[in-house]
């Protein structure tokens, strides 16, 4: 029986606690043998914010996941992109995680889903993993279309399989931390991750 690896990437700039939840849903939803929470080096398709720091992210997921709790589960951080040199690539990071006894399972948002088609080798991807997309963002009926009309697409051109994780939105984004590092961020950020940004005067000016 094959082992069911989960890749969860990100820039993860900071992790908040959707993220986590998020994490632990996929786990549980889609009986992972392992989840990889993978940050990301250099994204191709966004942008990371201004004097961001590789280690400073890396650190932040450690301080999160790296504990007895979620190491008996079977969540684990990799720094398997933060280390490699140039583009974090999805396909590259699939292939080296890919073996013959694995079965992989691709987690993204609906903002990257919606987007797959512009990935590089999108056909390769398909042929790696299943591909798993959740919503962040509360149900419309024109998101609805546009994830319907997506499906079909990917599933008709590159024979992808794809998997909805289905959870109650959660509207919360790191772009949103950012910009209210000042605020109360109580209940959005891990206590630790919290202490961390503020002692290391993180995403401030």
């Amino acid at each position: 029986m094959k082992k069911k690896i989960g890749i969860f990437g990100g820039t993860f700039a900071p992790i908040h606690n959707a993220h986590i939840r998020i994490a632990l849903e996929f786990k549980k939803s889609f009986d992972l043998d392992k989840l990889l929470i993978i940050p990301a080096s250099i994204p191709p398709h966004k942008e990371l914010p201004k004097g961001d720091s590789a280690e400073h992210r890396l650190n932040m997921l450690k301080l999160v996941f790296d504990n007895e709790e979620y190491k008996t589960m079977g969540i684990e951080v990799s720094d398997y992109e933060l280390t490699k040199p140039g583009v974090s690539y999805t396909v590259e990071t699939l292939e080296h995680f890919y073996s013959e006894d694995t079965e992989l399972y691709l987690l993204c948002g609906t903002d990257m889903f919606l987007k797959m088609h512009h990935w590089r080798s999108p056909e390769r991807i398909a042929e790696l993993t299943n591909l798993v997309f959740t919503r962040r963002e509360d149900s419309t009926p024109l998101l609805d279309k546009q994830i319907a009309t997506q499906k079909e697409f990917l599933e008709h051109e590159y024979k992808f399989k794809i998997y909805e994780l289905e959870m109650t939105a959660m509207e919360l984004s790191s772009t949103y931390i950012r910009a209210h590092i000042d605020g109360d961020l109580e209940g959005l950020l891990n206590e630790k991750v919290l202490k961390y940004i503020k002692d290391n005067n993180l995403y401030r000016g």
